[in-house]
This record gives C-alpha cells, sequence and structure tokens, in this order.
C-alpha cells in the first residue's frame, strides 16, 4: 500500500485575494512577501476607522454566462456571484468539463453572513415587489449556496453548505475529501467565501479585541496585537488521486490525511480556543495519512495574530510536531499578515498557498511588516519561520499541513503531499489535421476569448506545443452557444500561424447565430456533372473509410460493375469521369461512404436531397435499399442511361417557363429546375447547340455541363422502363428518415420509395431541386452539408435562403471545400464548422495528461448592485457608481409606468411590459420574450401574477402564464380578461369595502 492509495489529489483551484485574482500573482505576491492589505498602502477612512480587505470583481457578474436574468443577479448575493466564478474557473484549471465527461461533482461550500441581504435587498420595496421574499432568499440565503451552484452548473453529487465559521472552508475540504473516498462522487469542489458588500470596507480595532489597532495583521512576532478582516474566496477541485491515470488533467498536490474535531467544553468560553482541541485533530490528521510529524516540514497555521489565538496554536504545534530532537526542520507560515483574515474563506486561501508552496518547491515567507517586533517563540527547537523565500532543501522534508480553527470550537487539519511532475507528452506527428475550437456564452466573450488567447500564443504560451494547447480547450473547457472553430495543417509551424490568424480574425468577427443544441443537419448528395477527382483523397488517413469505400467498391464489382478501386488517384481529365457506367457508381460508393464517415464523427443527417442519382444515394442511406441492393440498382441504373443515345445539358438564366419559350419548337427537354432562374434543358447535340445560338442571341449566358448524355430526358425512356423493371425483382422498404424527392420537391413518402414506377419516373423526369431546397429549408436545418467539392449543388441554397430571406439561414458547408482545396483539411474545417452550428461532433482529440495553463474565460463586466439603503446596517457606505466597463442598457420605471397605468385604467400592455421589465431586467423586452427563456420560475411566476393581479384588478391564473407564457400573449390574455370584467360592479364592491356611502 503506497501513501498516495487512499489519497485524494488536488487538481484544480481557483481563488480571489487582496491582491490577486489568479494563482499566479497570488503565488508572486506572497514569494515577493508583499502585504495587501489598505494598512500597508497607507489607507485610512476620513473618520479614523481602519479599512478590511477587499477582493476585485465583487459587484460585477456575468449573469448571462450562468442563465440569470439581470434582475436576478442584481438581487443575489455577491458571494454566491463570486463563488460561481470561481468554480467555473477552477474546474477550466482542472480540465474538466463533466457535462461531456458524466462524473459526478460534489460541492462542499460556506460563506460569509449575508450582509447584502439586509443591507441592500430587503430595504428596497421595489424589488421585494417584483420577485418576492422566497425568490430572493434562494438568491442570499447560505442554505442555497451549493445547490444553486449544482443547479446553475449541473453538478449532480452531494451538494452541501458547510458553516463552522473561520474553519469553514478547510472542514468542505474534509467533507468533499470523505465525499470522495466513499465514492459518493467522482469530482469534488470545496471552498469558501466572504465578501463584504461595500467598495472600502472599514472594521473598528479597539485596543484588546480581535482586530489589529493598526490594521496590519503580525502573525507569530512579538507585539502582535490582532487580525485584520478581509473579503476573500478560494475553491478547489478533487479527485481520488487513484483515477488519475484515467483522468485529463494533472495533480498539483496530494490530500494523505484529513480530521476534524470539536473543541468541546475544555476552554473558557465558546469563542475560546484549545490547545487539547487542536492537538487532536492534528494528531488525527497525522494518524490517518500514515506520516509520523517528523514527515512533515512546513504547517500552514491558522496564525490569526491575536495574542491568545497564536499562543494556543504553537502550544498545540509544539506538542505534536515539535518533540524529538533529532527531528528535522519544520517551517511555520500563515498568509494572513498577507491578505488578511477571510473567515469563512481563510482555510481554503491557506490550502492553496500550500499546494502552490508545494507544487513549485518553495518556502514562501511569512510577510514582515515595519513595526514587527521579534518572532515569537515558537515553542521547538525544529520550528523556524521563513522570512525569505527558499526552495525546499533537503533539511525540511517535502510534506505539509494546513490547519484552520474557528469560532465556535471546529478544528481542521489537512496533510499534504507533493505530486509528481507530469511528464512532458509525446507529441507524435499529425495523421490529420487538428481542429481548434473556441466557445463562449456571449457574441463579445468569444471575441474577448480569442483575442486573449491570440495574445497569449505571443507571449507565455509562445513555447507551449499545439497538441496540448487544442487538446486542452477541446477537453477542458465547455461547449457553449457561441462558437468558433477551424481546422489546422499538419504542419506545426503552419498550423501554429493559422491558428494565430483564425484567433485574429474572429477577435474581429461579426455575431454569429447561437450553436443549437444538437443541430439538425440537412446532407445534400450530387448527381453527375460535379467535380469527382479527390473524393476518396483521405482514405489513407482515415482507415475507417478507407475500409468503407472498399466495401462498397467490393459491392459494385459483385453487381458486375466498374472496377473503381485507386479511384482516389485518378486525373480530372480521365476518360472514366465522363463515363455514366463508371461515374454513378462512384457518386454512389463516395456519398455512402461520407454519410457513413458523418455518423461515426457524431454527424446525424435528419434530411437527406440528392440530385439526380444522388436520391439513390439518400435513399440507401435511409434504408429504403440494402447497401448490395442499392449498389446493384445504381449500376443497373448507370449502365442504362449509358446507353442512350449521345447528348447534352445546358444550364440557362431563366425561370422554367421562359426557358420552354427559350426551347420552343425544338426537341429539348426541361432535365432540371436548380432555382428561380437556373433551368437546365438537355437534348440532342444540335439541339442544345441551337439552344446556345439562341441564348447568345438574347444576350444570355449559358453553361453546358460535362454530360455525355441529355439525362431526364426523352432521351432516357427507354433506360427508365428498363430500370423500373430491374427494380421490381429488389424488395424496396419505408425511409427511416426525411428525403426529399427530385420529382414532387416534396418529402419522398413510404409508398413513392416502394414503388418501382417512381424511381423509373425519377430517372426520366425533371429534376425540381428547387422545390426540393425549398422543403429543406422549411425543416430549419441548423446546417446543409455538401457532400462534394466546389458550390454547384450548394449555392442554390444560399441563393434560395436569401430569396426566402430567413430570419436564422442555415451554415451551408461544403464537404470537401473549394476546387483544388486540400481533401483532408478542407473535411476537417467542414466539421469545425459543424460543431460551431451546434452538431455534437468528436473531433478524437487525444486526452490532455498535461493541461496548458490558458487565459481564464473572459467574465462579462457587467455591474449587477442593488444599492445600499442608508442606515440599513451602520457604518458602511455602498459601493460607488462608478460605470462599468459593459453599462446595461437604460431600463423603464417599471413602477412608475405601472402607478400611470393604474391611475388611467388604461393601457394594461404598458403597465403589464413594465411589471416584466422589472421582474427581469436587461434590455427592453418585447411581444415575443418567453418567460421561461428570459429565466423565470415557478415561484417568480407566482410572484409575477401577484404583482399583475394585485395592480390591474384581474384574476390570470398560473397555467394562464404557462400557457401564454410569451409577453405579447400574456398581454392578450389579460386584455380579454380585463375586457370580460364587469368593473361597475367591481367599483361598487371597492366602495362597499371602503365604507362609501
Amino acid at each position: 500500500m503506497t501513501e498516495l492509495d487512499n489519497a485524494v489529489a488536488v487538481v484544480g483551484l481557483s481563488l480571489r485575494a487582496p491582491g490577486a485574482s489568479d494563482p499566479e500573482t497570488f503565488l508572486a505576491r506572497l514569494a515577493g512577501g508583499e502585504v495587501s492589505l489598505p494598512a500597508a498602502r497607507g489607507e485610512r477612512t476620513d473618520n479614523g476607522r481602519l479599512l478590511s480587505g477587499q477582493i476585485d470583481r465583487f459587484a460585477e457578474f456575468d449573469a448571462e454566462l450562468f442563465g440569470m436574468a439581470p434582475a436576478h443577479a442584481a438581487l443575489t448575493d455577491p458571494q454566491h456571484r463570486v463563488i460561481a466564478e470561481l468554480v467555473w474557473e477552477a474546474m477550466e484549471d482542472a480540465c474538466l468539463d463533466t457535462q461531456r465527461a458524466g462524473d459526478r461533482v460534489g460541492v462542499f461550500v460556506g460563506g460569509g453572513p449575508d450582509i447584502y441581504l439586509h443591507r441592500n435587498v430587503l430595504p428596497d420595496q421595489r424589488t421585494v415587489r417584483a420577485h418576492g421574499t422566497e425568490q430572493i432568499m434562494l438568491g442570499n440565503s447560505r442554505d442555497f449556496l451549493a445547490t444553486a451552484l449544482s443547479y446553475r452548473l449541473g453538478f449532480t453529487g452531494p451538494s452541501m453548505t458547510v458553516q463552522t465559521a473561520c474553519s469553514t472552508s478547510l472542514v468542505a475540504v474534509h467533507q468533499a475529501v470523505r465525499s470522495l473516498l466513499t465514492y459518493e462522487c467522482d469530482v469534488a469542489l470545496a471552498g469558501g467565501i466572504t465578501v463584504f458588500p461595500v467598495e472600502r470596507p472599514e472594521h473598528e480595532g479597539p485596543e484588546g479585541g480581535i482586530y489589529a489597532p493598526d490594521g496590519r495583521c503580525r502573525s507569530f512576532t512579538q507585539g502582535s496585537r490582532g487580525t485584520v478582516p478581509s473579503s476573500g474566496a478560494g475553491i478547489v477541485v478533487l479527485r481520488r488521486s487513484a483515477d488519475l491515470a484515467d483522468s485529463p488533467g494533472r495533480a498539483r498536490a496530494h490530500i494523505v490525511g484529513s480530521a476534524v474535531n470539536n473543541d468541546g467544553a475544555d476552554r473558557m468560553g465558546m469563542t475560546a480556543p484549545s490547545p487539547r482541541g487542536q492537538a487532536d485533530v492534528l494528531r488525527e490528521a497525522l494518524e490517518v495519512s500514515g506520516l509520523s510529524p517528523a514527515d512533515i516540514g512546513y504547517i500552514e497555521a491558522h496564525g490569526t495574530g491575536t495574542v491568545l489565538g497564536d499562543q494556543v496554536e504553537l502550544a498545540a504545534l509544539s506538542e505534536v510536531y515539535g518533540t524529538g530532537t533529532a527531528a528535522p526542520r519544520c517551517a511555520i507560515g500563515t498568509v494572513k499578515p498577507n491578505i488578511g483574515h477571510t473567515d469563512s474563506a481563510a482555510g481554503v486561501l491557506g490550502l492553496i498557498k500550500t499546494v502552490l508552496a508545494l507544487q513549485h518547491d518553495m518556502l514562501l515567507p511569512v510577510a514582515a511588516q515595519p513595526g514587527d517586533g521579534p518572532d515569537a517563540d515558537l515553542g521547538a527547537d525544529r520550528f523556524f519561520l521563513p522570512r525569505k523565500p527558499a526552495t525546499w532543501s533537503a533539511e525540511v522534508p517535502r510534506r505539509a499541513a494546513v490547519s484552520s480553527f474557528g469560532f465556535g470550537g471546529t478544528n481542521a487539519h489537512v496533510i499534504l503531499a507533493p505530486a509528481d511532475p507530469a511528464p512532458e507528452p509525446a507529441v507524435a506527428p499529425d495523421a490529420r489535421p487538428r481542429v481548434a475550437v473556441l466557445s463562449a456564452a456571449t457574441p463579445q466573450a468569444l471575441r474577448d476569448k480569442a483575442k486573449d488567447l491570440a495574445d497569449w500564443l505571443d507571449g507565455p504560451g509562445a513555447r507551449s506545443a499545439l497538441p496540448g494547447v487544442l487538446g486542452t480547450l477541446w477537453h477542458g473547457r465547455r461547449q457553449l452557444a457561441r462558437r468558433s472553430a477551424a481546422a489546422l495543417p499538419t504542419d506545426p509551424a503552419a498550423a501554429r500561424e493559422q491558428l494565430r490568424q483564425w484567433l485574429l480574425e474572429t477577435a474581429k468577427g461579426a455575431d454569429a447565430p447561437p450553436a443549437v443544441a444538437d443541430a439538425p443537419v440537412a446532407v445534400m448528395l450530387p448527381g453527375q456533372g460535379t467535380r469527382l477527382t479527390g473524393t476518396g483523397a483521405s482514405a489513407a488517413d482515415d482507415p475507417r473509410f478507407g475500409a468503407d469505400l472498399a466495401r462498397l467498391y467490393a459491392a459494385v464489382l459483385r453487381a458486375d460493375g466498374p472496377d473503381l478501386r485507386g479511384f482516389e488517384t485518378w486525373e480530372g481529365d480521365d476518360p472514366r469521369l465522363l463515363d455514366t457506367s463508371v461515374v454513378q457508381p462512384l457518386l454512389f460508393v463516395v456519398g455512402l461512404a461520407h454519410l457513413w464517415r458523418l455518423e461515426r464523427r457524431g454527424v446525424r443527417p435528419r434530411a437527406l436531397l440528392g440530385h439526380s442519382v444522388g436520391e439513390l444515394t439518400a435513399a440507401a442511406y435511409a434504408g429504403v435499399f440494402g447497401v448490395e441492393d442499392a449498389a446493384a440498382a445504381v449500376v443497373r441504373r448507370g449502365a442504362l442511361m449509358s446507353r442512350a443515345p449521345a447528348g447534352a445539358m445546358l444550364a440557362v438564366p431563366l425561370d422554367e417557363d421562359a426557358a420552354r419559350d427559350l426551347a420552343a419548337g425544338l426537341p429539348a427537354d426541361v432535365c432540371g429546375v436548380n432555382g428561380p432562374d437556373t433551368t437546365v434543358l438537355g437534348g440532342d447535340p444540335d439541339t442544345v447547340a441551337e439552344l446556345e445560338r439562341r441564348c447568345a442571341g438574347r444576350g444570355l449566358s449559358a453553361r453546358r455541363l460535362e454530360t455525355a448524355h441529355a439525362f431526364h430526358s426523352r432521351a432516357m425512356e427507354e433506360a427508365a422502363a428498363g430500370f423500373g423493371e430491374f427494380l421490381a425483382t429488389l424488395p424496396l422498404s419505408a425511409p427511416r428518415l426525411t428525403v426529399i424527392s427530385n420529382r414532387t420537391g416534396a418529402e419522398l413518402t413510404a409508398e413513392q420509395a416502394t414503388d418501382p414506377a417512381y424511381w423509373a419516373g425519377q430517372l426520366r423526369g425533371t429534376v425540381r431541386l428547387a422545390d426540393g431546397i425549398r422543403t429543406l429549408l422549411a425543416g430549419r436545418p441548423a446546417a446543409v452539408v455538401g457532400i462534394h467539392g466546389g458550390r454547384a449543388l450548394t449555392n442554390p441554397v444560399r441563393h434560395t435562403a436569401r430569396l426566402l430571406g430567413l430570419e436564422h439561414p442555415p451554415t451551408i458547408i461544403e464537404l470537401l471545400g473549394r476546387s483544388g482545396a486540400d481533401e483532408a483539411l478542407a473535411h476537417e474545417d467542414a466539421l469545425a464548422r459543424l460543431w460551431a452550428a451546434g452538431c455534437p461532433v468528436d473531433f478524437d482529440v487525444p486526452q490532455v495528461t498535461s493541461p496548458v495553463p490558458l487565459p481564464r474565460y473572459p467574465f462579462a463586466a457587467t455591474r449587477h448592485w442593488i444599492e445600499a439603503t442608508p442606515g440599513a446596517l451602520p457604518h458602511e457606505r455602498p459601493a460607488a457608481a462608478a460605470a462599468p466597463v459593459h453599462e446595461p442598457v437604460p431600463q423603464p420605471e417599471p413602477s412608475a409606468a405601472a402607478d400611470d397605468a393604474e391611475e388611467t385604467a388604461g393601457d394594461l400592455a404598458v403597465a403589464i411590459t413594465a411589471i416584466w421589465q422589472e421582474a427581469f431586467g436587461g434590455e427592453p423586452l418585447s411581444p415575443s420574450d418567453n418567460f421561461f427563456t428570459l429565466g423565470g420560475t415557478s415561484l417568480q411566476a407566482a410572484q409575477l401574477l401577484t404583482v399583475v393581479n394585485d395592480t390591474l384588478l384581474l384574476g390570470v391564473a398560473l397555467g394562464e402564464l404557462y400557457e401564454h407564457s410569451d409577453l405579447g400573449a400574456f398581454i392578450s390574455r389579460a386584455e380579454e380578461l380585463a375586457a370580460a370584467r364587469d368593473d361597475a360592479e367591481l367599483l361598487r364592491l371597492l366602495d362597499e369595502i371602503e365604507g362609501t356611502p
């Protein structure tokens, strides 16, 4: 049994403390012995009171990222908001996206007092009226601190608030460790937070109190006179050390033992510490770890700087860790002189400091400050206070311990062991292009994220290996609604440069539509006349795709069709590419193999539109034909059509009626209608030559197609008859997914699909591609993919989408890129664009064993705040009302509007809109805004109806809000109820109630 068999790894962390909002800055300031408290900067209040420590970004919050309406964010305690952003950062630091990994995540957190609730929210009657006390308590009570995180981030493990005063967050860590080791969860989040909801929090420092009268914390020095209160927060991500081999990420350190107890009655008073209780918890944690006191070389003490607290703690440390004259040296430190006492967050911030010290092989100093007395007697010869940063020498064992002791007597102690450095992963040569992905909650966040990453690549990330960067982006980030992605070439230098250029373009890009969850995809399959060379070139890079091609080549051969093997090497002028008996089986093989390939990568089409022989490929994929029968049918179809008389086809820029006028008097047929102004005519070569002369005479630009026959014309009647007879010998089934008919332009019915006469007529009749495209777009696909190179089949889709004026047109993608493009790169780039549209594409990105420390998520800097009511709590002043970086859109005065509506007894729409606006905040609402899409809950529904009914004297029921959940529909229903109301009787009743004669 090894030290790590029952250990728990710290795999991610995040923090906000005075002077630091990220681990790197925190470590650098600690190593430099910097004090981040106001007294160190010479700051005091005008009235002589002391200033407490404060963190950045306590009034700002990224509400949209966490699915909160602006009004909800404003009424939510900043502690709930800050800890949500820290959990996001910690999970990214751990390279974990638990939504895709499927891990059960437990949450163990605690917070400080709910000052914001009593000082800012409850005194604001407008807020209370709009939201109700139940909704307000959900955003402010510590009871919901953990469970709100689980709800907003989809965590399904144990979720509980831990409250033990100053030891809260280290007790939370202990509870998380227990939960992991008993397999209640796979990943655990633990930590705590305290935030004073004012810009410059103040406190008293009376002589003899717990707060230092000079605003400085001087732990373990003679003459220390107390601590300094501070805002602060920290989160650690934990998982079982034994699971690391099968998990992403790496360990920063390992927790090998922990214990929690209470002092009980063995002390002078409830808030007084007990040396016996503290010593007992130290011993228990050591016993759990299997280590001896001599194995510990650093102790991160509670170290508040109070005279009694420091004395009692040193006595307990000396009793447990100070014994043995031959024991190696042991450093004692504490983070509180640097950042103050962060109350509920104190334990986890001490833990984070110690984890970083072990990870970076540093003994961090206890900050020395002007006015310090001599170091206190530490109680044992092996103890020392490091006053300068140093590496962990051989004289000091590289194991550490962390203590946190709470008002009320709950004590926690944790034992840490270092993690082995993660080996640099071997970088294998890329067999196929890699894909870079970015996502964010808003278009601006996506742009900011791209810019931050581009700057990082040019700076701190210049030496980071690209596979690690791409792997961290893929595995270690949640996939959000606003997306961008790009395929990169296999050459490392070219890939890095293209990544940089793509990031810069994304950083300047326009707003893109949000990704649609499990985005519906339509696929278009080409007929003859489409470029084929290169469409199988990536078979060597994708063995399964190559195997599919080989399987289909063999099926074609078994049907007495052409030998298509080696097609990938055919030149563009190969005469076989004009032979219908070769091209049609080839289109079938390439199309079906690519459909299977897309499905393996996570893209499953919901609708298929094939052009000519492409419809048979679509039908084969949809299950109308078995694979062998489909191959036989396509071989027979191609052979029959190749025997038709020689002919030609001409694309003319006219609608169908005008094209028929053009061909009047000629033996020509309308072979296809590709768009409102694109028609294909066909006939014998002389007829088509005459059509070309007529076009030239009218100044029309016509284009002859690369075919040897006039397909879908009278020349195909004999082939159609023979094909119908052949299909009568094959079993045909109803399609399992939508296939769009060439003959009707509508969805292929089961009756049509199983009727050989339909397929015979499909060979002869006009291809109504334009109608088919309209049917395809009516299905509102998020993306349309053409399985071909070039844009011959997809440009009509673009044109039709523009003509229809679609509000949200689909992303249109050519799977194999433009002519001359690298097919493998084009294919991966097409998949990248499908992912950006919302498809669950599998890029088969190798797991990351050593995540790259990429820039953090660019949270929106929008200020969500309810100003404090003067006098609600004494001696504090509200956060400065400085303009935020992203100023919210000015809102109408809801109450004033509602009051005016009451006074005039009119315009229900204005009044109801104002009430909804007050409930949700944000940009002005429109009639199409939906109560639930805006973030409405059942509690809020009840409160909103109470306000509406009381204000407007209506009787709207809860079910009516659910049924009419759009604002416009709700207003209409309210107007119906108001019209049916007997106002005269209502006024009589009101008079009666008020006692009016």
